[in-house]
């Protein structure tokens, strides 16, 4: 039997059954270990004090990679920020990963890196592997859903003629985005605005002259923004007046 330590702990190896070179699996652990033998007991009890040079073992770690990104949600067009951070490992590293399942990779340094993305989607990465300096190699499974949030839009219409005093609908029609949605606008250039809950909602209006109606932007409850032109002119009609005449 051999008596050994590692890194000053006591160990046994044995009973060892033949003379020469015998294999004994150790399990090191991470970082530096000291393997000293301390004696050997053959099977007539007869020891014999060592003087064999200790021997190092130096076991390095597995690579690890975390992903996040930020900010997150974004919206449509934005742009987001993908974040590599190396916890574990020897730098530098090859980190294999995708997007949507689209395969990716990127050779990240000891200070991990920022990888710049605008998806026009929603995007989940997912990492999938990672193999550092020293040829260890991790599978990896961390991931991050970076949420798109699509970009409003909007149109208005309403009649192009009225009759002076008539009141008429100016309708609003939300075709993209999340309730609810501010609306800027202008009325002869004088902005305004207004909120809608519903995609489909209309105010009433009643202008005495000919007035031209403007969207200027959208913004949804994502705090998504889409700047749009859309103009309307409406034109008022006078009232008919009749004026009676005699004499006698």
């Amino acid at each position: 039997s051999v008596n050994y330590t590692v890194n000053a702990t006591p160990q046994l190896a044995g009973p060892l059954n033949s003379t020469g070179l015998n294999n004994v699996t150790v399990n090191p652990s991470v970082g530096n270990n000291t393997y000293i033998i301390t004696n050997i007991i053959d099977a007539n009890g007869c020891i014999n004090q060592n003087n064999i040079n200790s021997q190092d073992i130096y076991v390095n770690p597995l690579p690890d990679i975390n992903i996040d990104v930020l900010p997150n949600p974004i919206c449509a067009g934005d742009n987001a920020t993908l974040l590599f951070s190396t916890p574990n490992g020897t730098p530098p590293y090859i980190v294999d990963y995708n997007a949507n399942g689209i395969p990716n990779a990127e050779n990240i340094g000891a200070g991990g890196a920022n990888i710049q993305v605008n998806p026009n989607i929603t995007t989940t990465y997912n990492l999938t592997y990672v193999i550092d300096s020293k040829g260890c190699e991790s599978n990896l499974s961390d991931n991050v859903t970076l949420i798109v949030n699509e970009i409003p839009q909007a149109n208005f219409t309403s009649p192009s003629e009225t009759c002076d005093g008539d009141i008429i609908q100016l309708k609003f029609n939300c075709t993209a985005g999340s309730a609810p949605w501010i609306i800027s606008y202008s009325v002869n250039g004088v902005s305004t605005s207004i909120p809608l809950n519903n995609a489909i909602d209309s105010i009433a209006i009643s202008p005495s002259t000919q007035t031209i109606y403007t969207i200027d932007s959208i913004i949804d409850n994502n705090n998504c923004k889409n700047n749009i032109t859309q103009s309307l002119i409406i034109s008022t009609n006078p009232l008919p007046e009749i004026n009676l005449s005699g004499g006698g």
